[in-house]
């Protein structure tokens, strides 16, 4: 029935499927909606007529486990995965995975449509390199790199997907499928995957550079009648250079892909991270005003789906394709038929010597061990891995791990730099490996006996020392005499990773002085003699009576400002202020007889109702007194200067006392 097989609109009671978004050649996608947790996703389903064979299964099963295990903004996550069971017992279960959804559009449309500047390309590549130095790091390499398998979202970010054909690193067997086809996109095939070898992070790496040459160009490096003949160029032919499609990429572009897409992977950059740095160092050499990328009209086949292919024998490619590779220029009806047969035929031909090739490697193999032989085992390429990965790798294949620690300035501290033996090199089984394991860039130290020297002398002994001479800038110093190197930054004696920058500092011939306003004068003397000063001082005194006595006021160089080494600095101290003298006593004046009559004659206000009982006499008030001041301390007199005014009012009074006596006196006689 037709509609057996479509995929339902619910998916586990869970997963609402939508419109397709995506076509392939081994599965659609469709945009849907996770209703438990109400997000968007994509759904991936394994077509109906590939849903019989296990083989496809398995690609589903192995691309839901490889993407499960990475976490990484460049890469689609997987969230789900499951089956879709059958309605009817002539159906079949068709597995599906769900994924992040992702807005944007493929970049294979996006080439397609002219829709990308060279420096944009660039940009995309390194997004890619991005994700696979992390999916490498893992231990899984991608095999099916190619503009379809990655979307750019609006704000131009890279995500990578597809992870069907996806191995681990250290599953070093040939890529092929049961029946000794290789597996990928034709375009985007690195040679050694062509041939149906093992592969690894930098067959990846190969993939990735076919891609940035269409994106730069218009066209794949390679092009043919068929996907078979365009394997084969991988294998056989030097890819055109850039410059040829395009005179205005030029050489630096050229020398790029020249070395990316190098035939022997140990010629290409070793791992993602190299090849990004390299990809960063050209991008400025990218010209800026070219149009985005032309597509080449007369590539004769676009065929961009993932699928199997004969593996290219390393040896006799031309006679071995040539009948494939042809076109027949026929007319008729029978055409067609023929030139299907004769491909068959080729194919067939091909197929059967593979598997005579891998049946009498296995009898080789089985006729050694039985005569107790050595089984020879390839070193698998480990660069770039971290090193716990990679001894699994060697362990897998019968080799056993011996780390060796060694600086590297370009692979990260804990990854493998390499191994020794080389990659692929045949060796016997339970063979040591040695893995050369970063230990991060190498250190050295700066020298510490610079100072003091002239700068050509330390310019070379930084030389010598791995070391880069940095600037020069003026700054004072204590004793360096001026012009010679005062100190680096950074300092002697600190440990630098080889090839740093060392800033050297010159002597102006001059110190800083230091604030001492405020200071005691022994403490603006230690400042003074201090190593970093050493400057000479003079002291002046001035009376202060607001200020603490050797406390310096004034300083005859401000601090903060320079002053020549050795040079001395007169320092203002306060002192107390001397005691102001004692005015000379003044004698109370004699009165003029006038003065006299004129005080009988006041009012008598002192003598209101006097009383004989009560008037006490000089000599009483004077012995009154006497009794009621308070005695000195020590049984000694005070100084009687001090009480001269209180005397001299005492005597004023006691006169006044006898002149008003007089005065009573002269009145009652006159009575009389």
């Amino acid at each position: 029935m037709p509609g057996r097989n479509s995929v339902p609109q619910l998916i586990n009671d869970r997963y609402e499927v939508g419109e397709t978004i995506g076509r392939g050649g081994m599965a659609t996608v469709h945009a849907g909606r996770d209703l438990r947790l109400g997000r968007r996703v994509a759904i991936k389903v394994l077509r109906p007529e590939l849903a019989r064979d296990d083989t496809f299964h398995e690609r589903f099963k192995r691309e839901a486990q490889s993407v499960a295990a990475l976490n990484h903004h460049s890469i689609v996550s997987v969230y789900d995965t499951g089956e879709i069971l059958a309605e009817t017992d002539e159906g079949v279960d068709r597995p599906f995975i769900v994924m992040e959804y992702v807005p944007g559009r493929t970049l294979r449309e996006l080439i397609h449509e002219d829709a990308i500047t060279p420096q944009e390309a660039v940009d995309l590549t390194l997004g890619i390199l991005d994700a696979l130095e992390y999916s490498h790091r893992a231990g899984i390499v991608h095999r099916d790199i190619k503009p379809a398998n990655v979307i750019v979202t609006p704000e131009r970010q890279v995500k990578v997907m597809d992870f069907g054909i996806a191995r681990a690193v250290e599953d070093t067997s040939p890529a092929l499928t049961q029946a000794q086809a290789v597996l990928g996109t034709a375009q985007y095939l690195s040679p050694e995957q062509a041939r149906g070898e093992s592969v690894d992070a930098r067959s990846d790496l190969y993939s990735a550079a076919c891609v940035l040459f269409e994106m730069l160009t218009g066209r794949a490096p390679f092009v043919g009648g068929s996907s078979v003949d365009v394997a084969a160029q991988h294998v056989r032919d030097a890819p055109p250079a850039p410059s040829e499609l395009d005179p205005r990429l030029g050489r630096r572009v050229d020398a790029f892909m020249a070395k990316a897409l190098a035939k022997d992977r140990s010629a290409r950059f070793q791992d993602a991270g190299q090849m990004r740095r390299a990809l960063r160092e050209l991008r400025p050499g990218v010209p800026e005003d070219l149009e985005a990328t032309q597509p080449v009209d007369t590539v004769p086949v676009r065929d961009e789906d993932t699928k199997t292919l004969p593996p290219v024998p390393a040896a006799g490619v031309a006679a071995g394709l040539q009948e494939t590779s042809t076109e027949v220029q026929e007319t008729g009806s029978t055409a067609a038929p023929r030139r299907r047969r004769g491909l068959r035929a080729a194919l067939i031909g091909l197929l059967v010597l593979v598997v005579l090739a891998v049946a009498g490697l296995l009898a080789l193999q089985w006729y050694q061990s039985q005569r107790g032989g050595p089984v020879l085992v390839a070193v698998p390429y480990v660069a770039g891995m971290d090193a716990s990965v990679a001894e699994t790798a060697l362990r897998n294949v019968d080799l056993v791990p011996q780390r060796d620690e060694v600086f590297s300035d370009d692979v990260p501290e804990g990854d493998v730099v390499g191994t020794d033996p080389a990659p692929d090199t045949q060796v016997e089984a339970g063979s040591t490996v040695v893995l050369d394991v970063s230990k991060g860039p190498a250190e050295v130290e700066v020298p510490d006996d610079l100072v003091g020297q002239f700068e050509a002398d330390v310019r070379e002994a930084l030389d010598s020392a791995g070391l880069e001479p940095g600037p020069t800038n003026a700054v004072n110093s204590s004793w360096v005499p001026e012009g010679m190197v005062a100190g680096t930054d950074p300092p002697g004696g600190t440990t630098v990773p080889t090839g740093s920058e060392v800033r050297i500092a010159l002597s102006t011939g001059r110190v800083t002085v230091p604030q001492l306003v405020g200071l005691s004068r022994e403490d603006a003397i230690a400042a003074l003699r201090a190593d970093d000063v050493r400057l000479a001082h003079e002291i002046v005194t001035t009376p202060r009576s607001v200020v603490e006595p050797g406390q310096v006021v004034d300083q005859s160089v401000e601090g903060g400002r320079s002053a020549p080494q050795g040079s001395t600095i007169t320092l203002t101290v306060a002192v107390a202020p001397e005691p102001a003298p004692e005015p000379p006593a003044t004698p109370s004046p004699t009165p003029s007889p006038e003065e006299s009559e004129a005080e009988d004659e006041e009012p008598e206000a002192e003598d209101e109702d006097p009383s004989d009982d009560d008037a006490e006499s000089p000599p009483a008030a004077e012995a009154r007194r006497s009794a009621e001041a308070p005695a000195t301390p020590g049984g000694q007199d005070e100084d009687p200067r001090p009480e001269q005014p209180q005397e001299r009012a005492a005597e004023q009074q006691a006169r006044g006392e006898e002149r008003r006596a007089d005065g009573q006196e002269r009145r009652s006689g006159g009575e009389e």
